[in-house]
């Protein structure tokens, strides 16, 4: 089982604890850039941008989170992954005509569903926390996504603070939104993304806010701009439900 919001690096240790294979080959296979460019011949949703020199692994947010059952733990590591990726084409199969007439590219698309995924909100609020995306994009804002932050240092653990990191606000990395002067996405993809968070990025909900904050609950609040946001996060603080 591949849960929803897996990076490469925490999918390589599910496939060590469960298969005969171990973490190293499972990386190594991800930075085999012959092995990538045969997929991307293979896949209509793998275009050549994921072969950014930037970005840490090709094929980060294309391995669909699920469960899935193999002969038994001598199950090749090609053999996993590509299981993956027909998944990932039949969930996304309903979409294309949608994706290939969008301004959005389907790299970008998964790029933003996986912050989207990784950003706390309820199912249910996830095309709206799109919106607020989206709209950041066209205003020609920073995202401002702590997500993306934690995946461009490495840290797989969100309890830890960044607060103090001297890296927080650094500008010449391609993943770190939090740096006031980036503009636009990512340049790819940080977790494998669930469907949910794939359909409210492409079904995503329009409306006029920029700001959003969940609560303890996951319950997500929007703001059109930051005095209400703060406002937000000062009552949640008194109400005692501020879990960030």
């Amino acid at each position: 089982t591949f849960r929803e919001g897996l990076n490469i690096r925490k999918i390589a240790r599910v496939v060590e604890e469960e298969t005969n294979n171990t973490y190293d080959e499972f990386m190594a296979l991800m930075e085999d850039n012959s092995y990538i460019d045969s997929l991307i011949g293979k896949y209509w949703f793998l275009t050549d941008d994921i072969k950014d020199t930037k970005i840490y692994y090709p094929l980060e947010g294309y391995l669909f989170p699920e469960t899935y059952a193999f002969l038994n733990k001598d199950v090749d590591v090609k053999t996993i992954v590509e299981t993956m990726l027909d998944e990932t084409g039949e969930k996304l199969e309903k979409y294309r005509k949608t994706i290939e007439s969008s301004e959005y590219s389907i790299h970008e698309m998964l790029t933003l569903a996986s912050i989207v995924e990784l950003e706390g909100a309820s199912a249910s609020d996830r095309a709206s926390v799109a919106g607020v995306f989206y709209n950041r994009l066209k205003a020609g804002w920073s995202l401002g996504s702590d997500v993306t932050t934690y995946y461009y240092l490495k840290i797989d653990d969100f309890k830890q603070t960044l607060n103090g990191n001297k890296n927080l606000l650094t500008c010449d990395n391609a993943y770190n939104t939090r740096c006031v002067s980036f503009i636009g996405l990512p340049v790819g993809p940080i977790c494998s993304a669930g469907l949910e968070s794939i359909e409210g990025t492409i079904n995503y909900r329009e409306h006029d806010d920029y700001y959003f904050v969940a609560d303890c609950k996951g319950k997500t609040y929007l703001s059109k701009n930051s005095t209400e946001h703060y406002n937000t996060i000062n009552r949640l603080k008194r109400e005692g439900n501020w879990c960030v």
